[in-house]
């Protein structure tokens, strides 16, 4: 059913927004759930507004870990978790392993809160940032910066 309004509906939440000659809106919103949409022998998977939520849940994780375990840390770690069972590389590599467990553990939860939400709620949802909410990483991971991340990239 559409919506109506003196406002252009945002993007992101509607869809089929249409200006009348008045210069009022109308809009539909977007689906909750994915739908699959057939024409002739072609379908057109369309993701719902859950989804959408979700997907930026999950990128803030990824954004996250990458910002303090780039891929390069995480070989490091896992190899030398397999190599060595005490010393001062083996807690650093535990506490790092054990804080993306943490985060992918974070982020699985809010994916789930985000599936359960309404039209209403989801509008209103802004995925959270910074730490915390977020598990704080253990204090032997600084931030990687640019510089740092275009270095190990070349060699």
């Amino acid at each position: 059913m559409p919506i109506y309004t003196k406002d252009r509906p945002d993007p992101r939440y509607y869809r089929n927004i249409v200006q009348g000659d008045d210069g009022n809106w109308a809009a539909e919103q977007m689906p909750l759930d994915d739908v699959v949409v057939t024409i002739g022998a072609r379908t057109y998977p369309t993701a719902g507004l859950r989804t959408v939520q979700a997907q930026g849940v999950i990128s803030q994780a990824i954004q996250l870990i990458g910002k303090y375990a780039t891929e390069e840390l995480q070989r490091n770690a896992l190899y030398i978790l397999s190599t060595t069972t005490s010393g001062t590389p083996w807690t650093n590599a535990k506490a790092m392993m054990d804080w993306i467990a943490s985060v992918n553990s974070y982020r699985d939860a809010q994916v789930a809160n985000v599936r359960t939400l309404n039209f209403n709620q989801l509008i209103a949802y802004s995925v959270p940032i910074g730490t915390p909410p977020w598990p704080t990483p253990p204090a032997s991971l600084p931030p990687v910066t640019l510089m740092q991340a275009y270095a190990d990239m070349r060699e």
